[in-house]
């Protein structure tokens, strides 16, 4: 079965908070696991980089939902495919912020990019948006 995959790009409305991004993440794991819906979310300096995977109208569904809601602005589509298979297959949605160093504790946020084994795991599941990462995040 092809599954669909969405990765955007968009900008907090507000300062986004520590508690804020807990509190989207635990909220959103909670909705993706039920939707089977994976990916990942990327945070740093207000700015975020999200990937959502799953069947095709379901994270269609989604992305309409995350493109009505005014936590963020400025949403630009990166990527917008059919894949045969997930990036992220045992994430209901992976985090990392880059601006909370004291979240690295909690599962699933990897917030050490000066770390290369770091850079090298979203390299390896990242392939199509490696030069914006290693651009923009380094």
């Amino acid at each position: 079965m092809l599954l669909h995959q969405i990765i955007y790009t968009s900008q907090a409305s507000e300062q986004f908070n520590k508690r804020n991004l807990l509190d989207l993440l635990h909220t959103s794991r909670g909705y993706n696991t039920i939707d089977n819906i994976s990916g990942l979310l990327m945070h740093r300096n207000g700015y975020f980089l999200q990937i959502i995977e799953g069947e095709q109208d379901v994270v269609e569904n989604l992305f309409q939902r995350l493109s009505n809601d005014t936590r963020h602005k400025n949403i630009k589509m990166i990527l917008d495919r059919t894949v045969e298979s997930r990036l992220f297959s045992n994430w209901a949605m992976g985090c990392a912020d880059f601006d909370e160093p004291e979240l690295s504790m909690l599962p699933g946020l990897r917030t050490d990019l000066s770390n290369p084994e770091v850079i090298e795991e979203l390299i390896i599941h990242l392939p199509e948006i490696a030069d914006f990462l290693l651009d923009k995040l380094v």
